[in-house]
This record gives structure tokens, sequence and C-alpha cells, in this order.
């Protein structure tokens, strides 16, 4: 899965001239966190954080304060990680892990084409997950060799049981991978009966949700 397939295309921006005062409204009435400040040429030159403009109202509100004509461009971050349409979805996410932050514009040729977020990630993965569907999930673990994911695949084919989801994980014991399956069409009792005699499985967790 890639980032354009769950990016948000032509985001709204704002020029890197403009008043922080007009970068905070649009970030309300928009209910986003994350602005990416563009030249007139459609290139990116930074973005801009909710929290950071926040932080400059609160200061602007203060007793004391000097006023002065403030610009988006002072408060911006000038040195953005950006991705482009065709990275890969974990990628980006692993991106946003390491860098600590929510949100990666997408750039093709220097231009702006969107925006992904943490939240964007979050509900395709929740998706890929099967997560809000009815459906079986069936955690198991099983031996790390050639033919086991096959055959729990076969077993549970056999009960009319259909896989829409199967995410792997590494586990603390050499030699051996986690599955959780998500699967539709078949009961709860006969998906157990079908795969818990599979030699070398282990079921860890089962649930209907």
């Amino acid at each position: 899965m890639l980032v354009r397939d769950c990016m948000t295309y032509k985001p709204i921006t704002i020029r890197p001239e403009s008043d922080p005062m007009a970068a905070i409204s649009l970030l309300k009435v928009g209910k986003f966190r994350h602005l990416p400040v563009i030249e007139s040429d459609g290139s990116l030159v930074g973005i801009v954080d909710r929290s950071d403009l926040e932080l400059f109202l609160a200061k602007a509100g203060s007793p004391g304060y000097v006023k002065r004509n403030h610009r988006v461009e002072q408060l911006m971050i000038r040195n953005v990680i950006t991705v482009t349409t065709d990275c890969p979805l974990e990628e980006a996410a692993s991106l946003m892990v390491q860098h600590k932050i929510g949100s990666l514009p997408v750039l093709e040729a220097g231009k702006l084409m969107g925006i992904i977020t943490e939240t964007d990630i979050f509900k395709r993965f929740a998706a890929i997950l099967g997560g809000g569907s009815e459906s079986l999930r069936l955690t198991v673990q099983l031996v790390d060799k050639p033919g086991q994911l096959a055959e729990l695949a076969g077993r549970i084919a056999r009960v009319n049981g259909n896989i829409i989801s199967v995410v792997s994980s590494p586990t603390e014991q050499p030699g051996q991978m986690n599955f959780t399956l998500r699967v539709e069409g078949v009961d709860l009792s006969n998906l157990l009966a079908a795969v818990e005699d599979q030699p070398g499985l282990v079921i860890l967790h089962n649930a209907n949700c």
C-alpha cells in the first residue's frame, strides 16, 4: 500500500508572508493540525503546526507583549521531511516515528501534491486489521518455515472461512512467528476445530469482533 492510497490531495496551504492569525483560523475551520507553507510557484518552503501557532497566540495575548507584524515564515518549520506518492505506507509511518512528527507533505517533481498524517495511517492500518468489521479475530503461533501459513489457510478454506486480512509479527522465540487473521464466513467453534490440531500451531487468542 502506497502513500497515494490514503493521503489528502490538494491540502489547504498558506503563504510564508501570511499573518499567523490567518493560519490559526484555517486550522480551526478545517479541524486539522498541520499547514504546508508554499511559495507562489507551488514549491514547499515549510510547514506550520497548530501547537506552535497557539503558543504564539498565547504569547501575543500576554501583558507586556510587543506587537509586531509577524509572518508565518517566522513560525514555520523549514527543514521539512517529505515523501513521494509512491512511498510505501509503512516507510511513511517509520519516518513519522523516527522524526517524531505527525505529518508528511507529499511531493512530486518538487511540487506539493498532498499531505499524509498519522491519523490517515492509523485509519488505514485499522482497516487492514479489520477494525470495526464483523469478523473473527484469530492469533496463532506457527513454526517459521515454508508451508505452515498455507496449511493454515487451507484448513480455514475447508470450513468455508474467508481470510480478509493477515498480519505477521516476530516473537521472542527463535523459529516461531505470530499471525493475526481476520476471518469471515465461519463461526468461531468451527474455525477453532479446523485449525487447533495443525502440528506446531498454538492458538494465542480468538474473539468475535
